[in-house]
């Protein structure tokens, strides 16, 4: 539901209350009490006994206005009168004004960047005629101390003149201020390393879009450092993250006004260069390697990191972020099976040597057939309860010639030979297979989460595909739940809404997976019919030692609470986590704390025959 959907909403649930208000108004501007009377034939003790009454009701319905934080206005605009409910005034620290207050007075607490878009929405519709009959906007209005906060305002024409022009409103606003600071919070989210502060991938791309030129030369620098993970394992994450700001630092040092960084993630990092000449790119990037591997002086500890660096060359070697992207991915880990503290340029002869993602993709084609894949399932505990309320489906390959595959290595290679739709629709099919065997065994199943992959979610058959399955085994839709991941959701947000809307027409219940690492707006986001957000495992890692991440996840679950949704953070490793996550409000929890991905009849031992009650 959106920020205005909520004005609307709460529009018609005070409707009744604001008539109350409209007939006392009326009763104290137009002097029609006599006329009322006669046309009521009411003795004039009725009259006043009601005129008691009404000013009480109006009493409570202000009280209870105060508490929602909701203003409700009225405007007679032949008149030029205009007067609102006390609690328009006191949300913002106001003193009340009693009977007609002065609009000038109240437009000019507008913040002056949003002044000029308010004035003209409203002079908009007094312009116009009866089509379209009301506005909304939201701006930033200056609080009593001073500040500013964000304001939602939803107005309609309730009378029109001769001339078919607005002869009076009724408007309500909304004190929406924790919301969008919450929204904002997401928003650099989405464009930001929360640790280095750096732009991630995604900003990288937009800047890529807007510097490239018919007769520019760009390179793109893929750097991953060697052995990063040695220094988190043996002297933990927090070090590990203090090693990471330090390599940003110098990077933001190095690159300066001759290009851009990002963070990818982990210990990768992407760099934009202009590339005036190779000779002078070969320089840089080789100033670039020397300068990361030189000794990191942090507390009492000092390191050696070397980096392994990949480059692609715009537009020689491709003409999209994605392509360049890809090759100088490609090229880094040319690098560092070279060797290591290298860099390496991206050549065709790279391309054509990518041997094992090529043995993948075929043996692939034979999985399903030869019946190599199995389902685990992760349990998701409720954190008020300790009990079991779900569990999450993770599939897993064992290869007849290769031997155990990691989904990391086999779906990416999946999805881009188009084959994740077959071994996708084999997921869903087991789960719910599962599920029915469970209940004919006598067991009550629990909710179990798919994820949905991007190829599969771009279908328009996906809801008939789900519900011939659910109706093949006769297993309740609200069994099932679906996680999409945020990418997917904003790639074609109205295509998303669309599919899952068609999933709440089934009963089955949609999920956001990896919130936070990708890009919601918030319009888009309480559009859509979901009733789940999963806190991204990158932020949980570190929240107990990482002020950043605790924000962030701690923002995303009041975002997720403003919303009506409830949140579930993955990755949970540690006690100190999960005592963290409940005192901050999150709903469910999943992670090896609890328990790894197991098989389905060690799952149905551990959880199903028993209470299901975990010790937390």
């Amino acid at each position: 539901m959106t920020i205005y959907s909520w004005v609307t909403l709460t529009g018609y649930l005070l409707a009744s209350l604001c008539l109350l208000l409209l007939v006392r108004n009326h009763l104290r501007f137009n002097n029609t009490k006599s006329q009322t009377l006669n046309k009521l034939e009411a003795s004039e003790q009725g009259f006043k006994e009601r005129e008691n009454n009404l000013v009480k009701a109006e009493a409570r319905v202000n009280e209870a206005l105060k508490l929602t934080k909701v203003g409700i206005w009225e405007w007679d605009i032949a008149k030029d009168i205009w007067f609102a409910t006390p609690s328009y005034f006191t949300m913002l620290g106001y003193a009340p004004v009693e009977g007609s207050a002065d609009r000038k007075t109240e437009l000019d607490k507008i913040h002056p960047e949003d002044r000029e878009h308010v004035t003209s929405t409203i002079k908009g519709i007094l312009n116009s005629k009866k089509a379209p009959n009301y506005y909304k906007y939201q701006a930033r209005i200056r609080h009593y101390d001073g500040d500013y906060r964000w304001i939602s305002v939803r107005c309609i024409v309730t009378e029109f003149d001769k001339d078919d022009r607005p002869a009076r409103m009724l408007g309500v606003r909304i004190d929406i201020d924790e919301i969008q600071k919450a929204h904002d919070q997401v928003e650099w989210l989405a464009h930001h390393d929360s640790l280095t502060k750096l732009p991630n991938k995604e900003s990288l791309n937009k800047i890529f879009q807007r510097v490239i030129e018919a007769d520019i030369k760009l390179a793109l620098l893929f750097v991953d450092l060697d052995n990063f993970k040695t220094i988190n394992n043996n002297l933990g994450h927090a070090t590990g993250d203090q090693l990471l700001l330090a390599v940003a630092d110098r990077m933001r040092a190095l690159v300066d006004q001759s290009g851009y960084v990002a963070r990818q993630g982990g210990d990768e990092f992407i760099i934009i260069l202009y590339a005036d000449s190779e000779k002078q790119l070969t320089e840089k990037t080789a100033e670039i390697k020397s300068a990361l591997s030189e000794r990191y002086h942090l507390d009492q500890h000092q390191f050696f990191i070397t980096p392994s660096i990949g480059v692609s060359l715009y537009p020689k070697d491709g003409k999209d972020f994605d392509t360049l992207y890809k090759q100088a991915d490609t090229a880094m880990y040319h690098a560092k099976h070279a060797g290591k503290n290298k860099y390496a340029f991206f050549t065709e002869a790279m391309q054509a040597n990518t041997t094992r993602a090529l043995t993948l993709s075929n043996a692939l084609h034979d999985a399903l057939e030869q019946q190599e894949f199995t389902l685990h399932y992760q349990p998701q505990i409720a954190l008020d309860s300790g009990k079991v309320v779900g569990a999450e489906a993770l599939i897993r390959w064992h290869s007849k010639t290769l031997g155990a595959v990691s989904p990391g290595e086999f779906i990416p290679i999946a999805e881009e030979s188009g084959q994740i739709l077959a071994i996708g629709e084999w997921v869903l099919r087991e789960t719910v297979r599962q599920l029915q065997q469970w209940r004919s065994e006598g067991f009550a199943p629990i909710r179990v989460a798919v994820n949905l992959s991007y190829a599969q979610f771009q279908g328009n058959d996906l809801p008939t595909l789900i519900s011939g399955i659910l109706e093949e085994y006769n297993v309740p839709a609200d069994y099932l739940e679906l996680e999409l991941t945020e990418h997917i959701a904003t790639n074609n947000p109205e295509h998303t809404i669309e599919i899952l809307k068609a999933f709440q027409q089934l009963g089955i219940q949609t999920s956001i997976d990896d919130f936070g690492t990708g890009y919601s707006s918030l319009s888009y986001l309480q559009r859509f019919p979901v009733y789940k957000l999963k806190i991204d495992q990158s932020f949980v890692r570190n929240m107990t030692t990482n002020t950043n991440d605790h924000i962030i996840v701690g923002t995303i679950i009041v975002l997720a609470q403003q919303l009506g949704m409830k949140t579930i953070a993955e990755g949970v490793e540690t006690k100190v986590q999960l005592d963290l996550l409940k005192s901050i409000g999150c709903d469910d929890i999943q992670g090896y704390y609890i328990s790894r991905p197991i098989p389905a009849d060690e799952f149905k031992d551990r959880y199903l025959q028993s209470d299901r009650n975990i010790i937390i």
